[in-house]
């Protein structure tokens, strides 16, 4: 199946245009599989401060967008993007934890990275980081990075595709893929290839860790053509081509 690492509803996400039905219906309707959740985790959308009942509201609207899927086949899996508040805005995604984690740490986004990155390994998640490039952002310390992003957003300018495959070859990092999508412009086909038999974040994440290739399906912006890239978890070689080509 192909999976898209990133994507957002309105139901948290405000700067999202459109409610879950539309993003799993839209993600179907260009070929995607299904969408890993990683609504935005930011003080900034805490209704009143309140980060526990934010939490809440953040587990609920996952499992709201998960019955969407189920009912139109569609897989939707369990993710966080956090927003770094001693970080400028940094933005981190986290895979693997579940809702309950997210409940029994409401303030997330008060963490250091390296705190970060010790709670969710505790927790069996990954740190990866999205759209490293995106309005001049840079790439973050390696050390507390379990993952980089390959992000195809529209808006975006470019992928950077390889850029990013270099530096997580150099630091032996997993490399993924996501749409970034917020309905704000085309639904761009990207993704990774992942076993069917993978139904959820854990699962997931142990595939991420041990498996020899990943497969990613990426679109640059503002082109139509797609492409395919293989990259080698243990040896850090990758290869982008046109999907044309492979067809």
């Amino acid at each position: 199946m192909l999976l898209d690492l990133h994507a957002h509803t309105s139901g948290i996400s405000t700067c999202c245009r459109v409610p879950a039905p539309d993003i799993v219906a839209t993600a179907k309707n260009n070929g995607i599989d299904g969408i890993v959740l990683t609504n935005h985790y930011g003080k900034y959308l805490f209704p009143n401060g309140d980060s526990e009942a934010f939490a809440h509201a953040y587990t609920e609207e996952y499992h709201y967008a998960k019955r969407c899927g189920e009912e139109i086949g569609c897989a939707v899996f369990y993710g966080i993007e956090i927003t770094m508040g001693r970080y400028g805005g940094l933005h981190m995604l986290v895979y693997g934890v579940d809702e309950a984690f997210t409940i029994a740490h409401p303030l997330l986004c008060d963490l250091t990275m390296e705190e970060l990155y010790r709670l969710a390994h505790e927790h069996d998640g990954i740190v990866v980081q999205p759209h490293p490039f995106r309005g001049g952002n840079r790439l973050q310390d390696p050390a507390f990075l379990d993952g980089v992003e390959v992000n195809c957003h529209p808006g975006y300018g470019n992928s950077f595709c390889r850029e990013v495959a270099e530096f997580a070859k150099a630091n032996r990092l997993i490399l993924t893929c996501g749409g970034d999508y917020h309905a704000d412009g085309y639904r761009a086909h990207c993704g990774m290839e992942i076993p069917d038999t993978i139904t959820d974040t854990p699962a997931l994440v142990t595939y991420l860790q041990n498996a020899d290739l990943l497969t990613l399906h990426m679109q640059e912006p503002k082109d139509k053509e797609l492409y395919r890239v293989t990259y080698e978890r243990k040896t850090g070689r990758f290869h982008i081509e046109s999907e044309a080509k492979t067809n």
